[in-house]
């Protein structure tokens, strides 16, 4: 799939899931932490964590809707990506990529501190809603995807049932009892969802475009995803049963998209693409409107706070 942030940090780099090595935990007798400082203030003032572009590489940043007012967060040997804010903000989890390694990591937007959760995987990943389970994307043996739920408390590890072994970027849904990602299982990228209690799965999109990125609004009814081609891929939103389908932009996207909802569920963030440079744009769900917001990708809305 086309990747839009070459020189940043690779969307696929898919990893074998044997073994996994669960190097830092929250609770649970678990081991110590690698850490790494960072200089920020000891009270975050923003609500939008992102990926811009620092030379060569890409760091965290953070940044309020209102003011538009970027702060770096982090500063790191390795190009920073996919950052994801647990409910509440009391951390944010992040991809750490370098020529070496790709890790899953954590900071703490309080003090800056960072450690390695997931070592050797480079895939964005996302929190549960009570931030002591991680969803993960990982190699599978045999080849393919799988989607897996990580436990930050004892580093126990368990595979999300879905039928498929092409599955990539899951979300989990605001109460916990679904994920929805996208699926090359039937020859080209879909949306699917899963019940994590019955392990039932639905397909929720079904064409010839290219389905990806989906993301559950703030009170798990509605989903958006992107849909297209790699040229011109646009916003959609559906509920969550699959039903009321509706395209909210025309002819503005380029590749992966990220949507990311506001806190209300009226606007939604995306990247898009504008000659050489990836950009954020925000998106009035009624209206279409769209506002750009400054260079940025794959950004996080704080929520539940």
């Amino acid at each position: 799939m086309h990747n839009p942030n070459t020189g940043y940090w690779s969307r696929r780099m898919i990893v074998s899931m044997m073994p996994l090595l669960v190097v830092a935990c929250s609770g649970g007798g678990s081991p110590p932490a690698e850490h790494v400082e960072s200089e920020v203030p000891s009270s975050p003032e923003y609500e939008v964590v992102f990926a811009g572009r620092v030379g060569d590489a890409s760091e965290l940043f953070g940044m309020n809707i209102s003011d538009g007012i970027r702060q770096q967060l982090t500063t790191l040997p390795a190009s920073a990506g996919f950052p994801v804010w647990s409910h509440g903000g009391d951390r944010i989890l992040f991809v750490a990529m370098s020529a070496e390694t790709s890790d899953l990591m954590v900071m703490d937007p309080a003090t800056g501190e960072m450690s390695v959760l997931v070592a050797g995987n480079g895939n964005p990943a996302d929190w549960g809603p009570a931030g002591e389970r991680i969803l993960i994307t990982a190699g599978i043996d045999g080849g393919g995807r799988g989607l897996f739920i990580v436990d930050l408390r004892d580093g126990a590890t368990e595979r999300v049932v879905t039928g498929s072994s092409g599955d990539a970027y899951a979300r989990w849904s605001p109460v916990g009892d679904a994920v929805v990602y996208e699926s090359g299982r039937d020859g080209n990228p879909e949306i699917y969802w899963t019940s994590l209690e019955t392990g039932e799965t639905r397909r929720l999109t079904d064409n010839q475009s290219l389905d990806e990125w989906p993301s559950f609004s703030p009170d798990g009814g509605r989903i958006a995803w992107a849909s297209g081609t790699e040229e011109d891929k646009n916003l959609w939103i559906m509920q969550a049963d699959g039903s009321q389908k509706q395209q909210v932009s025309r002819n503005s996207m380029f590749g992966d998209a990220f949507p990311e909802w506001s806190p209300d569920g009226r606007q939604i963030l995306l990247t898009v693409r504008q000659e050489d440079e990836f950009v954020l744009q925000l998106i009035d769900i009624e209206t279409g409107e769209a506002t750009p917001l400054g260079p940025g990708t794959a950004p996080s809305w704080l929520k539940g706070q």
